[in-house]
């Protein structure tokens, strides 16, 4: 059934709402059944009553749809839709309910195009609870949607007056009478505006129904205001929004005959974060609109018009919420923005939240900002009186509220308590947050209106949940004297322990404005920038005998250069391009090589890489790995890789350092964007570190080196291994030939494999299978010595905690590097497919980097793979000839290589497919060769094992000096080294 979106749908749940509204009004609750229910008349009489109902609606609540709008289903399909909506109960219903159908209801491609992503509920409730709105203070929304700031604002105030008269509250969004203030409240104080105007009809339903047929919801630009009185002017819209409008013109500064200015006391808004503004006209108007020149830009982006027209709207000590992209606080572009936002307003809270937000709209990160207008004028409005320092409230969520699909994840009921604190606040407070515990699975906590409720760390959720940052910035207001949280018969006194006891328990910090600002060139002012951690990081290190910002050592840092390239074949004709892949802490890895030609190179001379310099990632998946390079290649960093030199420094010492729990944040703490996370040279010249004395700083040298050195034998050797396998198979001198035409008849191509395409048939790929056959062993399908082939499970939400899910990417040169591997919060008991992992296993890469295998160990059986991989198990019969160790080196051989390369499908990402892999022809030596073979494989991983504890001992030896001293630390170096077995020159 088609059914035209939103409109259809919005007018049965228009008309449904009128009918549970007008059903409980006065005696009519117990007289009057609903009528928006199909009762077995016929379809057609079923159409008259559902319209009729419609037309009443439309008039009861004016200016929502015109006058002659009709309901355009045939009747046959809307028996059907009233037959699926009669038993949904919109009133008495958590107001979740509606903000959902409501947001479902405004199409897709209006959200993309204009940056519309609707604000979820409890951010909203957290802007609310945060600004406690008052009775007789004037509140507006300035971009609107579907009303959710003014909604949950009304709610928010009707409980104070509900309390103030000594009224219960059960449901705010119900049938039950109200005092005559609430309606009063939503008439006068409450406005909106939108330029959707599908997005108005939405939120003028809810505030129509709120206010009992009276709307402050007005459709206007709110960024172009100078055309306000042409749009007004014309009489369809001033027959829908005339009331609303001349309440909102009389909130303009005395005198004022244009809509610069307004005299709101809070205003909250998630204005739209994507497009830009080019209209010269409508920039003009605007000081964040000009360069540093004093001329116009050429584009703006929509919300940052939004910030100043904003703070246009407030009178002078008013309060602001506003929802931004995450690079507002912290690219440097915008330190602009920044300055204008501080020079107008003080800066109470700033409050990150978490990537998944906005999911599945958009992926951007973004944080609410909360500001207070200055003033020193009692009689101007709220006092804000300016002052030259001050505390700011940062917190970040940690809690996400929603997985990464955008799905909401409900909070759980505790299967046991926590326990209590052992000193006498036990009694007084509820658990901190860090002392969760989840439930049972199906055990969901539920609100008092049995709804589930979010799982998040912003607020206390009717007392059911731990008290979360709202809380704890209200008690941060009551110490600061902010004007909106004086005390009063519902507003405690400031407890100082309680305060002390949230911030604890939340990753939440005060700093005052003049810390803020200490290296702090760009003026960021995102929550993530003050970390508690980053704060103790500091102190540790300054604690220390000497320390110093490396910007005092004079470092060069290169920010590579890019230009249109493309890759050569190999280093014979090209040179080395060193990508983000090529790089992990400590180390080099070459297994995913590309290279570009000697003119590129030329070209790209100023990221021309040399020994002993320090290379950190810039950006991407594995932002902010660190190593030295010390490999004879020559190699050209991407612009993705900074090149990090010093002469006054031991380069190993520092890299080493930068791969420290104290360097490694003090990296991330630089980070900044929205979507595609990167650090800047300002940032990395601004990290502390300690200055260790030589002989120390040498001993972390003499691990690094011998880490290499370690590694140089392993690569040597597992080449051995390989050597020894070809040279076993009489195979070593084989090269494939470069001849591309195969002819073939019909019966041997087609009809044989099933294959039209003309790469399958090329000579290589029948010279090497042809070579497996003649080398003088037997050889067997790979597939006869196997168990059935699995491929692994699919899971996409990953958490810090949980069962390492091996992905492609953990496969590489033969081994599975369990050490990246993700987590996810699942075992393998919760998974319905025969993949769990025993050693002896061989792990196949199926698709994107096809073709990489190797074989699980006791280190890896308890982890989970994904199904881009192929779980391939010997039979117990074929294992007592041949070796999982073999088998993997040989398919990673460049005869395995071809086989498969042979037989991968697919356009954009080729994989291949089980029959495929299980068709691979193995060449079987006896077991004593493939046993030596297997040694040297074995010899040449614990090499590489060595290699990795030793930089491991490196770097928590550097941890352990900051923590301790240099003396215990030595010590404790010099205990791993005689363990290892290890002698350092």
């Amino acid at each position: 059934m088609a059914i035209k979106f939103p409109t259809t749908m919005f007018k049965l749940i228009f008309t449904k709402l009128y009918d549970e509204w007008y059903s409980g009004q006065g005696n009519r609750r117990s007289t009057r059944s609903l009528e928006f229910r199909n009762t077995g008349q016929t379809e057609a009489a079923l159409k008259t009553k559902i319209q009729d109902l419609f037309d009443k609606a439309k008039k009861k609540w004016e200016g929502v749809f015109s006058e002659d709008a009709k309901i355009s289903l045939t009747p046959s399909h809307l028996s059907v839709c009233v037959s699926s909506l009669e038993n949904v109960k919109l009133f008495n219903s958590n107001l979740d309910v509606i903000d959902e159908a409501f947001e479902y209801l405004i199409n897709q491609s209006s959200k993309g195009e204009k940056g519309q992503f609707f604000t979820p509920r409890y951010v909203i409730d957290l802007c609310v609870k945060m600004l406690n709105p008052q009775e007789d203070e004037y509140m507006i929304d300035t971009a609107a949607g579907s009303s959710g700031f003014p909604v949950h604002t009304i709610f928010h105030v009707w409980r104070q007056i509900l309390d103030d008269e000594g009224l219960s509250t059960s449901h705010l969004f119900s049938l039950e009478d109200k005092p005559p203030r609430c309606k009063e409240y939503v008439e006068d104080k409450v406005f909106a505006i939108d330029f959707d105007e599908k997005a108005v009809r939405v939120a003028r339903t809810l505030n129509l129904i709120a206010g009992d047929g009276q709307t402050n919801v007005l459709h206007l630009n709110t960024l172009d205001y100078e055309l306000w009185d042409e749009v007004t002017e014309q009489d369809n819209w001033d027959d829908i929004y005339h009331e609303g409008f001349k309440r909102l013109k009389r909130l303009r500064p005395k005198g004022s005959r244009d809509y610069r200015e307004f005299q709101f006391d809070v205003l909250m808004a998630n204005p739209p974060f994507a497009g830009d503004i080019k209209e010269p006209r409508m920039i003009a108007r605007y000081d964040l609109a000009k360069k540093p020149d004093g001329k116009w830009q050429s584009k703006v982006g929509r919300d940052i018009l939004f910030i100043e027209r904003n703070l246009d709207f407030l009178k002078p000590g008013g309060r602001m919420a506003i929802v931004l992209p995450q690079g507002r606080f912290n690219n440097s572009s915008d330190k602009n923005i920044r300055d204008f936002i501080a020079e107008r307003c003080r800066i109470l809270a700033v409050v990150g939240l978490h990537g998944n937000t906005f999911k599945p709209h958009t992926g951007t990160k973004t944080s609410v900002l909360f500001v207070q207008k200055w003033n020193d004028d009692p009689k101007a409005g709220a006092l804000c009186p300016r002052k030259d320092d001050y505390n700011i409230f940062f917190a970040t969520m940690r809690k996400s509220g929603k997985d990464n699909s955008g799905d909401k994840i409900w909070r759980k009921i505790s299967s046991s308590t926590a326990s209590p604190p052992d000193d006498e606040l036990s009694d007084l407070m509820p658990p901190s947050p860090v002392q969760r515990v989840v439930g049972v699975e199906g055990d969901f906590l539920r609100d008092n209106h049995e709804h589930l409720v979010v799982d998040h760390d912003l607020y206390n959720h009717e007392g059911k949940t731990e008290d979360g940052i709202a809380e704890a910035f209200i008690e941060f207001a009551k110490k600061e004297n902010f004007s909106f949280f004086e005390l009063s018969p519902s507003v405690a006194p400031f407890d100082a322990v309680r305060y002390q006891w949230l911030m604890d328990g939340l990753e939440a910090v005060e700093v005052p404005l003049t810390q803020a600002l200490d290296h702090n060139l760009h003026f960021r002012f995102d929550s993530e920038f003050f970390k508690r951690k980053y704060f103790q990081i500091e102190d540790q290190i300054k604690a220390l005998p000497q320390a110093t910002r490396l910007s005092e050592t004079k470092p060069v840092i290169i920010h590579p250069t890019e230009i249109k390239r493309e890759y050569v074949e190999d280093d014979l004709s090209g040179v080395l391009f060193f990508r983000t892949q090529n790089l992990r802490p400590l180390r080099v890895d070459l297994s995913n090589q590309v290279y570009i030609s000697q003119e590129d190179a030329e070209k790209l001379s100023k990221n021309r890489i040399k020994r002993n310099d320090i290379l950190i990632t810039r950006t991407g998946a594995n932002f902010g790995d660190t190593l030295i390079f010390n490999e004879e290649i020559e190699a050209i960093a991407s612009s993705h890789v900074f090149i990090l030199r010093n002469k006054t420094l031991n380069q190993s010492f520092l890299a080493v350092f930068l791969n420290t729990f104290y360097g490694k944040e003090q990296i991330n703490k630089g980070m900044y964007g929205g979507v595609q996370p990167e650090v800047a040279p300002y940032y990395l010249k601004n990290i502390l570190f300690p200055l260790f004395s030589t002989f120390f700083q040498k001993s972390i040298e003499k691990l690094v080196h011998q880490s290499s050195m370690e590694v140089d034998a392993s690569k040597l050797i597992y080449q051995q291994a390989e050597d020894l396998l070809l040279s076993e198979l009489d195979l070593k001198d084989w090269q494939p030939t470069e001849e591309t035409v195969a002819v073939k008849s019909f019966a041997e191509s087609f009809m044989s494999s099933g294959r039209l395409d003309a790469e399958y048939y090329q000579p290589k790929y029948d010279q090497a299978e042809e070579a497996i056959k003649d080398c003088g062993f037997p050889s067997q399908n790979l597939g006869s010595l196997i168990e059935p082939i699995q491929n692994g499970f699919d899971y996409r939400e990953y958490t810090e905690e949980g069962t390492p899910y091996i992905r492609v990417g953990d496969i590489k040169n033969g081994q599975i590097n369990f050490e990246s591997a993700v987590k996810i919060p699942i075992t393998m008991a919760d998974v319905d497919k025969p993949v769990g992992l025993q050693i002896g296993d061989i792990l196949f890469t199926r698709k994107g980097s096809f073709g990489n295998s190797a074989v699980v160990t006791e280190l890896e059986v308890n982890g989970i793979i994904s199904s881009e991989i192929m779980l391939v198990r010997l039979t117990s019969v074929s294992r007592q000839e041949i070796l999982p160790e073999y088998v993997s080196l040989f398919l990673n051989s460049k005869f395995g290589y071809l086989q498969v390369e042979r037989r991968v499908h697919g356009v954009a990402y080729y994989s291949i497919s089980q029959p495929d892999l299980a068709n691979l022809l193995i060449p079987i030596l006896p077991k004593p060769q493939q046993q030596k073979i297997a040694e040297k494989i074995k010899s040449s991983f614990l090499l590489k094992l060595k290699s990795k504890q030793l930089l491991e001992i490196a770097k928590t030896g550097v941890e352990r000096a900051i923590e301790t001293d240099e003396t215990t630390a030595t010590t404790w170096i010099n205990q791993q080294l005689e363990a290892l077995g290890v002698k350092l020159t």
